[in-house]
Parts: structure tokens; C-alpha cells; sequence
């Protein structure tokens, strides 16, 4: 006889991070990734950051052990966590590697509804960087649990982290070692980005909102890789560095969820 093992997330747990199939992150682990230079006197809160992830329609908030642990009653069970395994800090230099922070047992014990794990594709510690998450993958498979990708491209043998080549190779890695979604950059153009969808393969592809840009600009880039087939976005500092987060949620919203334009989006942001 031959024994049939679960394999891959549950749909249990996938379905909580989507809504209608798509997904819409708020991201707050630059605390330990950029440090005090990404925050105001409003944003280096925590609470600031959860109370706008509840009153919009965000699926997923992203947050490291140590504000998962001391935040857990303003958040939880009201939206999706996703707990970020590995992490570094911006002072140390050198080829980006970003160690084991939190196990998945842990993160579990926390209420985790999907693992975080960045990887460096290109760095010269890639392959550490792989075991760990080779280790991080099939412990999330224990528990059914989706695991999301950050998927890199930096180090010295990348001058370019959004040469569309390099990204969309990125994106394979992810694939190829059992992402289930994948947080890629921006590639410049709708036509570059299609190819990054298109080696995600069944991967679900998310799209980091980076460095805060403006809002029209913004808003056109999530136009364009919805349109060629990702599944949302992952943001950050494009929302909570905001004057107005929540017109920028809205924007998202209407354009992820109700597959608005970018005219009818701008609109809703300005409301």
C-alpha cells in the first residue's frame, strides 16, 4: 500500500489571505530592516499601523515575532498574520544574508496564518540562505501553512535588483523552492512584468510597494501588474508613510478587488 501524503498549503489557510483570489499586505517589518529613518511621529507605532490594516480591506499583516507577540490583542483574529521567519538589520554591510529570527513551531504558537522568509537570490550566501529556507518550507508543510517568498535579487553579482531578467529569475527560484507566493519587485513596465508572472508558474505573485513614490505613479504600477496577472500587492511605506493611508487602501481596494481603473481609483483616493 501506498501512502498518500498532503502535500503543498491547505486551502484552508490559502483562502484566508485572499479575498475572491486576490490579496492586498500590509507590511511592517522595517523596524528591524531599515530602522528609525522609516518613521514619524505617528508611524513608529505599531497600534497606528494595525488600526490601518482593520478599518481598510487588507488581507494579511506582516509583522515579526516580537510585535506579533506584545500586539497579539489588537489584532488577532480580526485579519491574517503572516510572521516573518528571517530578517536583518541595515548597519551590518557585506553580502545580504538574512538569518532564522523565529521558527515556524513559534510562529505558529503566535497565530500565524502563512510564513514570511526573504531570500537574497544572487547573494554570495545564497546557499545558506536556501537551506534555511528549504528547512522553513517543509516545516510550514507540517502545519498546512502557505509560505511567501521575498524573493531578491541583491548582492555583488546583481548590479541591477529590477533588471526584468534577474526579477523574473527571482521569481522561478521562488517557484522551483516551493513558494507559494511570491513578493517580487517592479520591473519597470507592464511587458517585463508579464514575464515575471509567467515564471511564478502556479505561484501566486504579489508586487512590493518599495520606496514611497507618488500616489499616481503608484497607483498606475498596481494597474499594470494586475493586469498582467498578479494577485495583489504587498505594502508598506507607500501607505503608512502616507498623509492620507487610508485614500491610498481605498485606491487599492478598488483597484484589486473591484478592478477599477486608474482614473476611478484616483478618484476614490482624493475622496
Amino acid at each position: 500500500m501506498i501512502l498518500r501524503i498532503m502535500v503543498g498549503a491547505s486551502t484552508k489557510y490559502m483562502s484566508r489571505l485572499f479575498k475572491d483570489g486576490k490579496a492586498m499586505f500590509l507590511a511592517y517589518d522595517q523596524g528591524l530592516e531599515h530602522g528609525p529613518k522609516d518613521f514619524n511621529e505617528k508611524n513608529y507605532d505599531p497600534a497606528y499601523i494595525i488600526d490601518i490594516a482593520l478599518r481598510n480591506k487588507f488581507t494579511g499583516l506582516i509583522f515579526h515575532k516580537g510585535l506579533a507577540e506584545k500586539y497579539h490583542e489588537h489584532y488577532s483574529g480580526r485579519i491574517p498574520l503572516i510572521v516573518k521567519v528571517n530578517g536583518k538589520d541595515s548597519i551590518a554591510k557585506g553580502e545580504p544574508f538574512s538569518p532564522l529570527v523565529c521558527s515556524v513551531d513559534y510562529a505558529v504558537r503566535l497565530g500565524a496564518d502563512a510564513i514570511g522568509y526573504t531570500l537574497y537570490v544572487g547573494s554570495g550566501l545564497e546557499s545558506q540562505a536556501m537551506e534555511d529556507f528549504r528547512l522553513v518550507q517543509e516545516q510550514a508543510r507540517d502545519y498546512s501553512l502557505p509560505v511567501i517568498g521575498w524573493m531578491y535579487p541583491r548582492g555583488q553579482a546583481v548590479p541591477n535588483d529590477i533588471d526584468p531578467t534577474i526579477v523574473a529569475y527571482g521569481a522561478r527560484v521562488g517557484l522551483e523552492l516551493g513558494a507559494d507566493v511570491l513578493k517580487v519587485k517592479y520591473t519597470g513596465s507592464k511587458e517585463t512584468f508579464k514575464r515575471v508572472v509567467q515564471m511564478a508558474g502556479n505561484a501566486k505573485v504579489v508586487c512590493a510597494g518599495g520606496l514611497k513614490t507618488d500616489p499616481a505613479t503608484f497607483i498606475q504600477q498596481t494597474r499594470d501588474i494586475l493586469d498582467v496577472g498578479a494577485c495583489g500587492v504587498a505594502v508598506g511605506r507607500n501607505v503608512w508613510q502616507s498623509d492620507r493611508p487610508d485614500g491610498i487602501a481605498r485606491a487599492l481596494e478598488e483597484l484589486i478587488f473591484k478592478n477599477a481603473t486608474v482614473k476611478k481609483a484616483m478618484e476614490v483616493m482624493s475622496l
